[in-house]
């Protein structure tokens, strides 16, 4: 919903109230079409966002943080060389229209004194924002319109700003209460757009990620395939052994040049005869050896394919795990610990911001979940495949129980039991949070494996999440969920 003139006009007061006589400290551009200014005035610290670009294009104080690109776009990069350390003079609107002037003073290269304006333009999808220099002539702007792609205004550097026609418009103010009824024109826009805007970018994100591990999935499935494929071609390699050594034991009947040799197959009961394929450019005892060279071939083809998709088919397995993760991810910080555990593992690489967040503080994962039965047993129940290792390996103890979804992708569910046998309804309840928390949900009922956590081992580089148990018994539950 595009902003109407009024809100505009209301907006700018209180820009102007809360911005004047502050100083521009830092410059942002984590967007292609939105700038975060740093601004300090009388000591206080604000943050002044504008977006402009799409249906959200707006401009207001925000408490909200984005993460900056590894590199500050060229607008960015130019608004910086100007505009750092530049006073704010004045905010005011522009022909009472849904247009922001914001006029600054700053200093050339050589110290000397220069007056700026950053025209902020919020007409919806035409949203732009523009540098004009003393003498009106135009800087750079966020979106460089040529003369052929708006006929009535182009928007280039050097360029002499006008200001857009203003439309007449009866647009009723875009805030659900009337300007004068709203303490804040910025904090109530920032509620607004901002938790709209994140549910928009966590929703993108995992589309993204999501994407991501469904094309590593499809890759290693058609791997698989054509490494099974090779490996059913490698069936005939004692066929290929027995008619190597039938070729040595009638080598002094193959003269060169000769295509086919017929001989006794005395691996076969009464000897039949067989005709075995030779090639005539080759001398017998070359024949011989291409025959044991191509057992050998496949003899190594085999054992190694064996291994090769015994690991495939574990890492095919993980991924399909991790797509059930990014289907029951709720939060941003939900698909930040699931890109790190790819990450670990080494399906993905770091971009720079994460490498230099690695550098400092460590990164703290999402607490798992927890849960409490009708009787009182707490119950632990993991977010991915790293937390489900840490919670079985590390925080459960030893005679706590450990639930997992019968030959289903899921978390991992500790009950804890303090030394207690568990009830049937602690049971019943962790079963129940097990099957929620896995493939099985919203599919019926399904059956829930359950033993204590000393019957369950994680395997010497076994993939996150992965482990193996013993002593179990099986109870059949349902998600719980109406």
């Amino acid at each position: 919903m595009a902003l109407d003139a009024e809100t505009i006009g209301r907006l700018a007061e209180e820009l102007n109230e809360r911005l004047r006589d502050g100083r521009i400290e830092k410059i942002r551009q984590p967007e292609k079409d939105l700038l975060l200014f740093g601004i300090r005035r009388y000591g206080e610290n604000s943050r002044l966002l504008i977006r402009a670009g799409g249906p959200n294009a707006r401009m207001h104080l925000t408490e909200r943080n984005y993460e900056n690109p590894p590199n500050a776009p060229m607008f960015c990069m130019l608004l910086r060389k100007y505009l750092k350390g530049a006073c704010i003079l004045d905010i005011r609107q522009a022909n009472e229209d849904r247009i922001v002037v914001m006029t600054l003073e700053g200093r050339t290269e050589l110290g000397d004194e220069m007056q700026l304006q950053l025209v902020t333009e919020l007409m919806g999808r035409a949203a732009n924002v523009i540098l004009v220099g003393e003498d009106g002539r135009i800087l750079d702007c966020l979106r460089r319109i040529a003369p052929g792609e708006n006929v009535r205004r182009a928007l280039l550097p050097g360029l002499l700003y006008e200001l857009p026609e203003k439309p007449p418009s009866d647009r009723k103010p875009a805030a659900e209460e009337a300007p004068d009824a709203v303490e804040s024109v910025s904090a109530l826009l920032d509620a607004r757009y901002g938790d709209l805007e994140q549910r928009e970018l966590q929703r993108r994100r995992a589309q993204e990620l999501t994407k991501t591990v469904r094309r590593m999935r499809d890759r290693q499935q058609r791997k698989l395939a054509a490494q099974e494929d090779e490996l059913r071609r490698t069936e005939n390699m004692e066929q290929i052994r027995q008619e190597a050594e039938l070729l040595k034991a009638n080598l002094y009947r193959v003269h060169r040049g000769d295509r086919t040799l017929s001989c006794e197959n005395y691996y076969e009961p009464e000897s039949p005869a067989v005709l075995l394929e030779l090639d005539p450019l080759k001398s017998p005892q070359q024949n011989l050896e291409n025959r044991y060279k191509r057992y050998r071939k496949a003899k190594g083809a085999r054992e190694h394919l064996g291994s090769l998709i015994a690991e495939g088919e574990k890492l095919l397995d993980y991924l399909n795990s991790v797509l059930d993760e990014l289907d029951r991810a709720e939060s941003e910080r939900d698909l930040s610990d699931i890109r790190r555990e790819l990450e670990t593992v080494g399906l993905l690489k770091k971009d720079r911001r994460e490498r230099k967040q690695a550098k400092g503080k460590p990164q703290h994962a999402t607490e798992y979940l927890r849960f409490e039965s009708p009787d009182g047993y707490e119950i632990l129940v993991g977010r991915n495949n790293a937390m489900n290792d840490e919670l079985t390996t590390k925080i459960a103890r030893r005679t706590d129980y450990w639930l997992h979804v019968k030959s289903l992708h899921g978390s991992h569910v500790i009950l804890r039991c303090e030394g207690r046998e568990p009830t049937e309804t602690a049971l019943k309840a962790a079963a129940e949070l097990a099957v929620r928390y896995s493939q099985g949900r919203g599919g019926g009922k399904c059956a829930v494996d359950y033993t204590m956590v000393r019957n369950v081992k994680k395997g010497s580089g076994a993939l996150p999440g992965k482990v193996t148990y013993q002593n179990y018994s099986t109870i059949i539950a349902s998600s719980g969920e109406e």
